[in-house]
């Protein structure tokens, strides 16, 4: 059995039309009738007193001279009244005196007595009490009943119109919510068919009717609204579904391309990995296979020209010290190369190494060009770094051979310093030498080469390459600010640790 919640909208209207109908007109009998039902029997009641008024003092005389015949006469009259079924006259002391009977249903003691007045219902019948006196003094009592058949039966047939008035309302009733519902749930049950057919076949185009200016209309201007909404939304979707796929195949495409950038690295990798491994192998034979025919050479060289001297002539012994000078800028290019190579492969870890003690290192090494030279060098107070202290400090040294060796005309003045940049140490090495057209400021970080002849100043043009090899080792850059003829300015950065100055402590 179906829930009311459950029924359809049509049935719900029908229902709660009759229904509202059935109870209204039941309600209304139900309070005709109790009514009627309270106040006949009153009625009836002031009718009864009425005529027992009269009756009274027309026996009031009988009762006074003790004529029974004469009370039974004026009892007599009540037969114009049909609904009267019985009536009696007590005495004063409350002995029947005169009684009316007209079916026989007397009760052969009667209810009243002297001094009571009133009535009460018993036995479908109105029963009154009523005083009868004379001259203000109480001579008897009258009791009269009435019955109530009649009444009941109005009651009844009131009950049966009210009942068929009952059938033909909630027909009406029905006819009426008939009419309504093409009114009021047509519209709201073409709302749902709608929204079915917009859910089953996923059309939002579709737009349902507007047929009143009422809530239903401002409900379908709703609805209709809602379904522009979704559409737009819809195509939206579509068109951010369309460019999420074209993405995806372009990501696709991009993947696929890193894959093999990928692979193609992996490829280089490896390749590098075996030209360091094959260099590793240059670099022993360089500094075993080579350096050994070179010291030969030079030994027997430098012993020829110490032997025969005196029997060579001037050209022989210049031959001589050509080759005698070759084999030494072949040994130096030799160890410079194997330098540069052992920078990647050989280095040590990172530890926290004082700058200065690199720097000083450095000068220790070189301190036989700054005597001869006559420099001046001086530094500023230089911060501890996270570095290979065996490469820091040979970079220092290659700067510092570099400001010794391209000096001009006067006294080197070599300045070490160090300030903070970016969140890096930026060092610096300026000198007052010949100094560095800027055209050449990124060329001479090259390997190989070189601005000036073997003749003015000796040199493998490794030196700075290997200085920017060290440097970009410690994630660093290197560069040189300079002009020809007023010095030059080499910078280079090397990472800030915060916490290295807790370490710096314990070293």
């Amino acid at each position: 059995m179906l829930r009311f919640n459950e029924f359809s909208i049509k049935r719900k209207l029908t229902v709660i039309i009759m229904g509202t109908a059935a109870a209204a007109l039941l309600l209304a009998g139900a309070c005709f009738l109790v009514y009627e039902f309270l106040q006949v029997p009153g009625n009836i009641a002031q009718s009864l007193s009425s005529v027992a008024v009269v009756s009274g003092n027309n026996s009031a005389t009988a009762l006074i001279f003790k004529d029974e015949q004469a009370g039974s006469e004026a009892l007599g009259a009540l037969r114009a009244s049909p609904d009267i079924v019985w009536a009696y006259i007590l005495n004063r002391d409350g002995k029947l005196f005169a009684k009316y009977d007209r079916d026989g249903k007397m009760p052969t003691a009667p209810n009243c007595a002297i001094g009571f007045t009133g009535y009460r219902l018993h036995d479908n019948r109105v029963e009154l009490c009523r005083l009868i006196s004379f001259n203000g003094e109480i001579i008897g009592s009258m009791g009269v009943s009435a019955d109530l058949s009649e009444m009941m039966e109005r009651l009844l047939a009131f009950g049966k119109i009210v009942i068929l008035v009952l059938f033909f309302s909630l027909f009406a009733a029905y006819s009426i919510s008939e009419r309504i519902q093409r009114v009021v749930s047509a519209p709201i049950l073409q709302l749902a068919g709608l929204a079915r057919t917009v859910s089953t076949e996923q059309n939002y185009s579709v737009r349902a009717e507007k047929q009143s200016q009422d809530e239903i209309g401002a409900l379908v201007d709703g609805f209709n609204a809602m379904l522009s909404q979704i559409e737009r939304r819809d195509q939206a979707l579509q068109e951010a579904r369309s460019q999420l796929e074209q993405r995806v195949v372009e990501l696709q495409r991009e993947v696929a391309e890193r894959v093999a950038a990928q692979q193609d690295l992996a490829k280089r990798s490896a390749e590098l990995q075996r030209s360091n491994a094959e260099l590793e192998q240059f670099a022993y034979v360089a500094s075993h296979d080579l350096q050994e025919p070179l010291r030969m050479v030079s030994s027997y060289t430098q012993l020829l020209a110490k032997r025969y001297r005196d029997k060579l002539d001037a050209s022989a012994i210049e031959f001589i010290d050509f080759a005698v000078d070759g084999v030494k800028r072949m040994q130096k290019l030799i160890q410079d190369l194997l330098q540069l190579s052992r920078v990647g492969t050989r280095g040590q870890e990172f530890a926290v190494v004082h700058s200065e003690a690199a720097l000083q290192t450095a000068r220790l090494n070189l301190s036989a060009a700054i005597q001869q030279s006559g420099a001046q060098v001086t530094q500023d107070s230089l911060p501890p770094v996270r570095a290979d202290s065996g490469q820091l400090a040979q970079l220092f040294q290659n700067l510092l051979g570099n400001a010794l060796k391209y000096r001009a005309e006067r006294t080197p003045q070599i300045h070490i310093g160090c300030d903070v940049q970016d969140g890096h140490w930026q060092f610096s090495v300026r000198d007052n030498g010949i100094g560095i057209d800027p055209q050449f400021a990124e060329r001479i970080f090259m390997l190989f080469q070189r601005l000036h002849g073997k003749g003015e100043y000796e040199g493998t043009g490794i030196g700075l390459a290997i200085c920017k090899k060290i440097v970009e080792r410690h994630g660093g850059n290197i560069w040189v600010e300079s002009a020809a003829g007023k010095g030059a300015n080499f910078k280079f950065t090397l990472p800030m640790v915060p916490d290295l100055s807790l370490e710096s402590e314990a070293l």
